[in-house]
Parts: structure tokens; sequence; C-alpha cells
């Protein structure tokens, strides 16, 4: 057997996503006897804690994500000297970490200070080109060299998608421009890849998966339960609030949960008809596990999610959430 290695995993802490496909990474690592440590900030690294109670956790901080205002072209442009700052920051800490904390190996999802030349560094991203609005789209290719610059300072950038740019998930994300000269195409990551599931005795016809920034996240499930208590078909939305108390509320046909671990969710997702969730990549991953029937709802404005609506739509439904109220009626009785 191999020496054991000790590695930090760390995802980035916008909204579940880049946590949940850490799941796998993580167990795998622990069938083959290495050691983990958890690392992340606020949510993200409470789901891992919640799936890996076992494991020590640090706290590497994150930025706070929050869309506060309507249009999204201005969250956007708020976000990048907040990102630039927060790569800066986690880079030195993780320096100063290596001081005390023996680390072999750093699997960093989305977070890109977190590499040391002393030590193996793995990017995980699907992210290698960015979709930005319209009047920033001239920069799409500048803002892809300036990923691929970051990237190259990784032994290795991890791509979870097929390599096949045909059968790839992500589409022009991280096939539109050459790939950096470290990138491996591991394939789609799925939390509930390596999950037994756990028996739940209520059955859910529809389940509402939801995670994401603030305020738009609340305003999503507020309508999303408003439409289905005007339904007879049993459902169940899931918060996103893994740093909740897991307890089960219920409203005429439709029971609410601040989150699940991935046993019990995975036995849930897989007896449903149908799925509703954003298309984040992650969210994208898991549909394409369970081979799932789907309606994707983007965070509005948000390009990336747009634009996976649009390039996997031969695969599921979608709709706009300011269409929420009057269109979603319809799919669920497609």
């Amino acid at each position: 057997m191999k020496t054991p290695l000790t590695y930090l995993v760390c995802p980035l802490n916008w909204g579940l996503g880049h946590a949940s496909r850490m799941i796998p990474v993580v167990s795998d690592l622990l069938k083959q006897g290495h050691h983990v440590i958890l690392g992340g900030d606020g949510d993200a690294l409470q789901l891992l804690s919640n799936e890996f109670p076992e494991l020590p956790t640090v706290n590497v901080p994150d930025i706070r994500v929050r869309f506060g205002h309507k249009k999204m072209l201005w969250n956007i442009m708020g976000l990048v000297p907040k990102i630039l700052y927060a790569t800066i920051r986690e880079h030195f800490f993780l320096r100063r970490m290596l001081k005390t904390t023996a680390i072999d190996i750093v699997i960093s999802d989305n977070r890109y200070g977190l590499w040391n030349k002393k030590i193996k560094s793995i990017l995980v991203t699907h992210q290698l080109m960015l979709k930005l609005p319209k009047l920033l789209k001239a920069l799409e290719y500048p803002v892809h060299l300036f990923i691929k610059s970051l990237a190259t300072k990784f032994n290795e950038c991890w791509v979870p998608d097929y390599a096949n740019k045909q059968n790839s998930l992500s589409g022009d994300l991280s096939h539109k421009y050459k790939a950096p000269r470290n990138t491996i195409y591991i394939g789609p990551l799925s939390r509930f890849a390596q999950v037994k599931a756990a028996p739940v005795d209520t059955f859910y016809a529809v389940v509402a998966v939801l995670s994401g920034p603030e305020p738009l996240r609340s305003q999503l499930e507020r309508e999303l339960r408003e439409v289905l208590l005007t339904t007879q078909i049993p459902a169940l939305i899931v918060q996103g609030k893994p740093d909740q108390e897991i307890k089960y509320t219920t409203k005429d046909n439709v029971s609410t949960v601040s989150h699940l671990s991935s046993k019990e969710l995975s036995f849930i997702l897989n007896k449903a008809t149908i799925i509703i969730c954003r298309s984040g990549y992650s969210s994208i991953m898991d549909l394409e596990y369970f081979k799932a029937k789907a309606i994707l709802i983007p965070t509005p404005g948000q390009t990336e999610q747009e634009y996976l609506t649009q390039h996997l739509s031969h695969l599921y439904m979608s709709v706009k959430q300011s269409d929420t109220k009057t269109l979603l009626p319809t799919y669920l009785q497609a």
C-alpha cells in the first residue's frame, strides 16, 4: 500500500455546487487510505463537514456573495475586486498554514490562490472561460487568458467534464478555447456517484433543490411554494441551508426541509418524477448521473447558468425565474 498522504480539499463558497462536487473526491481519497483536511468557508464548509463529521476542518476565508443590485452587470463588476483580493489572501493563508500543518496536496475548487510551489496543487474548474454580459462580450478571450495564467500556477487543472466537446456538459465553458497545458478532463463529478441511498418513507413526485446567492434563492423558494400549492402534486422543497437543523414542515401537498444528507437526497431524487433546480454546473452533473427529467431555472442574469440552460435545451426544460408563476404549472403537467 502506498504511503498515506494528507490532502487539503477546499471549495469556493458560492452556492453549494462547488462543495457538493468535492464529496466524491473526498470519498475516493478516504477509500484510498489518505488523510483529508476540509477547508472552506460558510455553507460550503458546513456541507462538507455534515457529510464527513469525523474529518478536521479549517476555515479559509472567502468572499460573501449576495446580489443586491437589480442589474446583474453591476453585481459582477462589484465582485471582481473582491475576488482578486480573496485570491491573494488565500494564497498567503496557505503559505502560513504550511508552516504549522503538514499538507502534501491541495485540491482547490475554483479558489485560484490556493497553490504553493512547495507542494502539489490541483485546481478543479469547469470554467476555463467566462460567459460575460453583452456589454463585456469583447473581454471574454482576455479573461480566458487571465484564467489560463492562474490555472498554470497549479500542477494540474482538473475539468469535471467529458474531453469530447460533442458530449460535453459544459460546452464553451471548458472547450471553446485551448485549455491550459496541465488540463486533465476527469469526467463529471456527482455527489451521489459513491453514495448508498438511504430509504425515505415519503414519496415526492416533484423535488425542488435550491441553492445560490441571496436574495434570489429566497425569492425562488417563495414562488415555487406558491405554484406547488396550487397543484395536488406531492412536492418537496430542499432549501439548501446546511447550517440549519434538518426538520420537515408540511403545508397541504408541499413539504419543506432545510437540507438533507447525500444518502437521503439520493433516494428522494432517484424516485422523483421531476426535479426542479438552478442550472448551476454541479446540479447539471447530478442530473446527468440520475438521467433525470428536470426543469432548470437559471439565476437571473447569471450568464453561466443562462448559457448552460441553452446549451442543454435538448435534455432539459427551462423556465425563467420571472415566468415561474405563469409557465411552471404547465411544465409540471407536461
